[in-house]
């Protein structure tokens, strides 16, 4: 968390919906003020912090000192219980102030940290050597970026199988994991999850004999452990993702969790609004964060792409090209972004039954960009293209 002075009306410089961050002083224990900004905050939802910005509340220490704003605040949003909710509220950003700072990590740790947690190993090995680290649990979100067709879906029940079946470890003992899957758009189908699960265990379980009863429950093992949690909007889709803390908790072997797509929602219900539509947007991207590093998750989303123009050159319609979309906001909260295209119609040599596709690496914090490679979308899932598929020509 960050540590801020909040910026009174007769010193304000920046601009609206600008977070200013002032480094305060401590007292003589080393403890810090309670000046953290109640936009950054944990305890405190993005829609409350803005109820409580609007009635004058900007700091933990007010909300702590002035515990009836809060329940105003409350009241104001027609919560339920709002005496018992203050309380956990109040408590909750007691304890987040307390604790604000008190340690640090060194980079040895960190490092050693990381190293410890086993990156997930997906069937397409040539999509895995690209992705590296990215699909390693942790505190990262790894967003998947393509146009409609282009395999974003599929790349996720994908990866949502194989953190559900990992590779069989040295003593052949590793079990079967879960992972969650917040459906948006309402692309999850259950028999295609099943086919790919089906096809991943007998890669990864040689041994067992899918026609069987034990073959039959492995792999209803495996389905029983998906989550699937279906959002129709972006308040749905907000309430849901910060409700998921209590059920990772009684989920300790959840090691993956899915958003398909963060982009659904929010390209259009705050399109009046884009300064909301950010705040709530970094605010789900931190607790998206905060689940992968608190509960060992490997967390992917996926994002639309759109047309740019560059206004500063003609300024009409000529120069357009394809982005991400939800702008240069939500660009920073991904670690990683994989962009996936699909062959045209006529390219390659793929039949309509396996259509080809590219994954590129367009933003990294660890390696070079600009690096890609080629999968087939097979009955099976993602899998690596043939050889001779490996240059085809996508323009």
């Amino acid at each position: 968390q960050a540590l801020a002075q909040p910026v009174s009306c007769e010193h304000c410089a920046t601009q609206a919906g600008q977070l200013t961050m002032v480094p305060t002083a401590t007292d003589s224990h080393g403890q810090f003020k309670e000046e953290l900004d109640v936009r950054v905050l944990r305890a405190i939802a993005t829609p409350l912090a803005d109820v409580l910005m609007s009635r004058g509340c900007r700091s933990a220490g007010q909300v702590l000192s002035k515990p009836e704003l809060l329940g105003g605040a409350l009241q104001e949003l027609r919560a339920d219980d709002v005496d018992q909710k203050t309380e956990a509220v109040l408590s909750s950003c007691q304890k987040e102030v307390s604790s604000a700072w008190a340690t640090a990590d060194s980079a040895w740790d960190l490092l050693q940290k990381a190293s410890s947690r086993v990156p997930l190993v997906l069937p397409c090995q040539r999509l895995s050597e690209l992705l590296g680290n990215a699909l390693r649990p942790g505190g990262s979100i790894l967003e998947v970026c393509g146009v409609a067709g282009a395999g974003k879906t599929q790349l996720c029940l994908q990866i949502c199988a194989a953190a559900q079946i990992p590779p069989l470890g040295a003593d052949g003992t590793r079990g079967l994991a879960e992972a969650i899957f917040v459906d948006v758009e309402g692309s999850f189908v259950p028999r295609r999850y099943a086919q790919i699960c089906h096809a991943l265990l007998a890669e990864r379980r040689p041994g067992l004999d899918l026609g069987s009863p034990a073959g039959a429950m492995e792999l209803e093992a495996v389905l029983r452990g998906m989550h699937v949690c279906r959002t129709f909007n972006a308040a749905e889709l907000f309430s849901t993702v910060k409700k998921l803390s209590t059920f990772l908790q009684a989920r300790p072997r959840v090691r993956a969790l899915v958003v398909d797509s963060i982009a659904f929602c929010f390209r259009h219900e705050f399109s009046d609004n884009l300064p909301q539509r950010s705040r709530v947007l970094a605010d789900v991207a931190a607790t998206l964060r905060r689940y992968g590093a608190e509960h060992d998750l490997t967390v992917v989303t996926t994002n639309h792409m759109t047309t740019r123009f560059d206004r500063a050159v003609g300024g009409d319609s000529s120069g357009g090209w394809l982005a991400p979309a939800l702008g240069e906001t939500w660009a920073h909260q991904p670690s990683t972004q994989l962009r996936l295209e699909r062959v045209k119609h006529g390219q390659g040599c793929a039949s309509q039954a396996q259509p080809l596709g590219r994954a590129t690496l367009t933003k990294s914090v660890e390696q070079a960009t600009g690096r890609s490679c080629v999968y087939v979308i097979s009955h099976a899932g993602l899998r690596d293209a043939p050889e001779n598929h490996q240059n085809v020509d996508f323009r």
